[in-house]
C-alpha cells in the first residue's frame, strides 16, 4: 500500500470520526431533552385527580420537547445532507462544525427556560432566549453550508448538485436576516421596543424564504418527504 492510499484511508477515517461525533452530540441532546419530562415522585402515592393535575402541568414541557425535537431533527437532516457531499475536511470546517454543535447543545437550556411552567408565556425573556438559540443554530449552520459551497471543489463530491441540494440561494438570506433579527430582539429586550416589530420581521423572513424556495427549488423533489412518497417507495419495492 503506497503513501497516497494511506492518506486516503486516514482521511476517510478522520471524516467518519467527525460525522460520528456530530451524530453523538445530536443523540445526547435529544436524550437530555426527554429526561427533563417526568412526573413528580409524589404522583405514585397521589389520587387519580392529583395525578391528572400533575400530568396537565407537565404538558408545556411535553409540547416544548416535541417542538424542540422537530427543530433539532430538521437541523440534523440538513447536517446529514451536507456531510453526504464531503470527501475531505480541513480545520476551518471542523471549527465551524463545532460552532454549529455548540449552538445545538443550547437547546436543552432554552427548552427548560421557556417551557418551565404551566403558564407557557409566563416568562417572556425565556421565550426570547429560546428564539435566540433557534436563530443562532440556523445561522451557524448557514456558515457551515456557506463554507462548503465556497470550497466545494476542494472538499466535496457532486459539486454541480450541492448548491441545489442545500438550497443555498434561499439559505444565504440568513447571512443578513438573522443578524437583523438579533438586533431587533436585543432592542426589544433591552430598550423595551415594541415586540410587534420583531414578530413582523420573523413573518417577513419566513415568507421571503418560502417564496425563494418556490422560485428556485419548486422542481427539486429528491429530498421531499410526504405521505405519498412513502407509498411510492413501498410500491417500487413490490
Amino acid at each position: 500500500m503506497n503513501s497516497h492510499q494511506d492518506n486516503e484511508i486516514r482521511k476517510e477515517f478522520q471524516l467518519e470520526r467527525i460525522i460520528f461525533f456530530s451524530d453523538a452530540v445530536f443523540a445526547i441532546i435529544i436524550t437530555i431533552l426527554v429526561l427533563d419530562i417526568r412526573l413528580p415522585e409524589v404522583v405514585k402515592y397521589a389520587s387519580e385527580a392529583a395525578a391528572n393535575t400533575a400530568f396537565f402541568k407537565i404538558l408545556p414541557k411535553l409540547l416544548g420537547y416535541i417542538i424542540t425535537f422537530y427543530i433539532i431533527g430538521g437541523l440534523w437532516m440538513k447536517h446529514l445532507r451536507m456531510f453526504s457531499f464531503l470527501k475531505d475536511y480541513n480545520m476551518q470546517l471542523v471549527v465551524l462544525n463545532l460552532l454549529f454543535l455548540l449552538s445545538v447543545s443550547l437547546y436543552p437550556f432554552g427548552q427548560s427556560l421557556f417551557f418551565s411552567s404551566g403558564d407557557l408565556m409566563q416568562y417572556h425573556l425565556g421565550g426570547y432566549i429560546y428564539i435566540l438559540i433557534v436563530y443562532f443554530s440556523v445561522f451557524t449552520q448557514t456558515l457551515l453550508v456557506g463554507y462548503l459551497v465556497m470550497n466545494k471543489a476542494e472538499l466535496c463530491v457532486k459539486i454541480d448538485k450541492i448548491e441545489t441540494a442545500l438550497r443555498w440561494k434561499t439559505m444565504k438570506v440568513n447571512y443578513f436576516a438573522i443578524p437583523l433579527m438579533f438586533i431587533l430582539l436585543f432592542c426589544t429586550v433591552m430598550f423595551n421596543f415594541s415586540s410587534r416589530v420583531f414578530w413582523i420581521a420573523v413573518i417577513v423572513k419566513f415568507v421571503v424564504m418560502k417564496v425563494l424556495d418556490f422560485i428556485y427549488y419548486r422542481h427539486y423533489k429528491e429530498d421531499k418527504v410526504s405521505m405519498l412518497s412513502f407509498f411510492r417507495r413501498i410500491n417500487k419495492t413490490r
